[in-house]
């Protein structure tokens, strides 16, 4: 009976995490969200290796089977006319969505707390670790399609501004 508590106190852990990281960053002021995910700082860079990597993982064909969270933007159809603000707002949201992604895994692994309460550490260590470690993998591809999303958005931008410019 210890274990199934133990069990449902980290599931509900878990659900807490994944909703309420999403929640948490949101809620940080304007301004920090701002300068934190802003689309031209180093770290949100996509490279052109990257992007061969995930044509070569075949992220472009798999991408849109992943289930959405933010209702703002379809991750499938891009607002027509020449609205940089709308593009720009956009690549907000992916640098957000991504360091969220990479958050929830790695906070996961704090679940391994759980285990201390178990009579039995060392087997409930190895399954908790295992699925942090299937928690923090199943992430990834969520990051990742931000980041190619992201590089994709940036050169639709670049185009846009252009042709503004003419």
């Amino acid at each position: 009976m210890k274990d199934l508590l133990i069990t449902l106190l980290n599931t509900a852990f878990w659900f807490g995490l994944h909703f309420g990281t999403a929640g948490a960053v949101c809620a940080l002021p304007k301004d920090v969200q701002t300068r934190w995910f802003d689309p031209n700082r180093r770290f949100f860079t996509v490279s052109d290796w990257e992007m061969r990597v995930f044509r070569k993982i075949g992220l472009p064909k798999w991408k849109d089977r992943l289930p959405q969270f933010n209702p703002e933007f379809d991750k499938r159809h891009l607002k027509s006319g020449r609205d940089t603000a709308y593009l720009d707002r956009f690549l907000f949201i992916t640098c957000r969505a991504e360091v969220i992604h990479y958050v929830i895994g790695v906070l996961g692994w704090v679940s391994l707390v759980f285990c201390l309460l178990s009579a039995d550490r060392t087997a409930w260590l190895i399954r908790y670790a295992v699925i942090a470690l299937a928690i923090q993998l199943a992430n990834l591809p969520f990051a990742w399609i931000q980041r190619y999303n992201r590089k994709r958005l940036l050169s639709v931008r670049k185009r846009l501004s252009l042709r503004i410019e003419i």
